[in-house]
């Protein structure tokens, strides 16, 4: 067993508890690595989840809009005119899911959780110009185990928002601001003289 020191965690939201919610986190010591990549459902169990690691004082990005605004926001005109594709909350079925993220941020709150930050990992994986998931964790040095390819695309979603978690600790990320919200991106990772992992990117 070792010990902690950072938990990054990654949540990709789905709108009702029945299916998937990819949930992800990186540990980090001497080493930063995927510690774990699982399918949550109920919101009773995604609080508890991270109830159970909250005294490490976990940073936290979930891909969903984090408020419901007034028909489309202000932070999402931003993010549209960057080129990025993004639902207005109360899109179809994004009302639900605004509502679910809402009720969950409201119950890690009161687990004394302030680092939760709203992501959008198919926006924040382009801005890196990673090719893939496994380029982004190598430029960033995190390591893993598992077998990303044959993840669910909700679970592989949950990684990018945990690197996104990572990265607004590092100082890799940046932030799309408006007057009623702000998304966290990956900044150029990939295009950038960043620092690699030496061999090979698992453990």
């Amino acid at each position: 067993m070792y010990l902690l020191s950072k938990i990054y965690i990654g949540i990709d939201l789905a709108a009702k508890e029945y299916r998937c919610s990819g949930f992800a986190y990186i540990v980090c010591n001497d080493i930063c690595r995927i510690d774990f990549v699982k399918c949550i459902y109920s919101d009773d169990d995604i609080v508890k989840m991270v109830g159970d690691i909250a005294k490490y004082n976990p940073y936290i990005s979930i891909d969903e809009p984090f408020n419901l605004g007034n028909g489309i926001r202000d932070v999402d005109r931003k993010m549209i005119s960057m080129g990025f594709r993004v639902f207005p909350p109360k899109f179809s079925y994004m009302k639900l899911l605004t509502l679910r993220a809402i009720r969950i941020i409201n119950n890690l709150k009161a687990l004394g959780i302030i680092n939760i930050y709203e992501t959008h990992p198919r926006s924040a994986l382009l801005n890196s110009g990673c090719r893939s998931i496994r380029e982004l964790l190598q430029r960033l040095s995190i390591r893993y185990s598992i077998d990303i390819d044959n993840l669910k695309k909700d679970q592989k979603d949950a990684i990018i928002c945990a690197a996104v978690s990572y990265c607004i600790d590092r100082n890799c990320c940046i932030k799309i601001e408006g007057s009623d919200g702000i998304i966290w991106i990956l900044n150029k990772i990939c295009t950038n003289l960043l620092p690699t992992l030496k061999g090979r990117n698992s453990l």
